[in-house]
């Protein structure tokens, strides 16, 4: 506990300004999980009916107060290294659908943040074709079905580079050649061509957006899985530990308990009574001690485990989910992937987490 609490300073010293902060540094700071013998003498020291004197130390309150110190120097590590930077990435980056930057947004008034909103939905509906009146009458949902044929050959023509439903009736009745002279007398050849060489950079862009995506999305499930995975080694050794109780211990123990009960009342007049008594709660606390000998390690071993998934399988894909993100950033300048270096903390903030649940190994054995 000593090392622990040696390494906190000499971390917060040699910490400078502009430090690369690190999970790895953040994994290294939590206290060391008590021993198995060392939580079973806590729960000996604090349930034997034979003690008279409180015990010398608390070892669940010393690791507690390490845990606390050692938050309380991640949290201002945090503040000063890894939340400057990702606040200076996020307002750097692009405001989705616009070309100013979060900080230029922030600094708007009002109205031009409106007449902004307003230019960005102009420039939405003019990629698709339509206008404001156009979006009005969709919006109403009284068009004809003549309007919504109209205006289905202007989203298509904007999308082609002029090409209209009408277009596409005529030439169906056409043959090979009379489609290329029409193209050409129409100028349609052209100028599709045209709208498809400026939209190859974009179609490229996009496609490897999409990819990047979609990986940041199965990488985001994974995540998730090992999450579930690691709370759920703590809950399964709970469980365990009930169902072990049930088999070997319960039943001497709801004796031992019943028998306390029927001599409480007559132990206050009789010595034979009060020894009898004495003598059944030293049986139920060697009973339990028995149990939390056995349990103690399932528990302890589950918490670690645990740790271990958050250091060993989560970090990695964290780090990988990171790479995406920053890779999507390069690629769009959108803000929303300007916390790429957050992403790994996450791993770590789940393992110094997970170190607190050693202090809850007791179980509620009374249901």
């Amino acid at each position: 506990m000593k090392k622990t609490l040696v390494t906190l300073f000499a971390l917060a010293m040699w910490l400078p300004a502009k430090a690369q902060m690190t999970p790895e540094a953040v994994m290294a700071m939590t206290p060391d999980l008590p021993s198995t013998a060392a939580l079973l003498n806590h729960w000996k020291e604090h349930h034997d009916p034979n003690r008279t004197e409180a015990p010398d130390s608390d070892i669940l309150n010393e690791f507690m107060e390490a845990w606390n110190k050692a938050n309380d120097q991640i949290q201002d590590m945090q503040a000063k290294t890894l939340a400057t930077g990702i606040q200076r990435d996020v307002m750097a980056g692009k405001v989705a659908g616009t070309n100013k930057t979060a900080s230029q947004v922030s600094g708007m008034s009002e109205a031009e943040a409106k007449a902004l909103a307003q230019s960005t939905m102009k420039g939405r509906l003019g990629g698709l074709g339509l206008s404001q009146a156009d979006l009005a009458k969709m919006q109403s949902g009284k068009l004809s079905k003549a309007e919504e044929e109209a205006l289905a050959s202007k989203m298509m023509a904007a999308k082609t580079g002029g090409l209209t439903t009408k277009d596409i009736e005529a030439m169906s009745h056409m043959t090979d050649e009379e489609r290329a002279a029409f193209m050409q007398e129409s100028g349609l050849g052209e100028s599709m061509t045209a709208k498809m060489n400026a939209d190859k950079g974009k179609r490229a862009s996009s496609q490897k957006q999409y990819q990047l995506v979609t990986e940041m999305n199965s990488l985001s499930q994974k995540e998730y899985a090992l999450q579930q995975k690691a709370f759920g080694m703590i809950e399964s050794a709970r469980k365990e530990g009930l169902s072990l109780f049930d088999r070997k211990y319960r039943k001497a123990h709801e004796a031992y308990e019943a028998e306390i009960q029927a001599l409480v009342g007559p132990a206050e007049e009789d010595k034979a009574a009060a020894d009898r008594l004495h003598a059944v709660l030293t049986a139920r606390f060697n009973n339990m001690t028995r149990f939390y000998a056995e349990y103690i390690p399932m528990y302890r071993d589950a918490v670690a485990g645990a740790m271990d998934c958050s250091r060993a399988q989560l970090l990695p894909v964290k780090k990988q989910r990171q790479e995406v993100m920053e890779k999507l950033y390069a690629l769009t300048k959108s803000a929303e992937y300007a916390i790429s270096d957050s992403v790994p903390f996450e791993a770590s903030s789940l393992y110094f987490e997970l170190s607190e649940e050693i202090v809850d190994f007791e179980l509620d054995l009374l249901r």
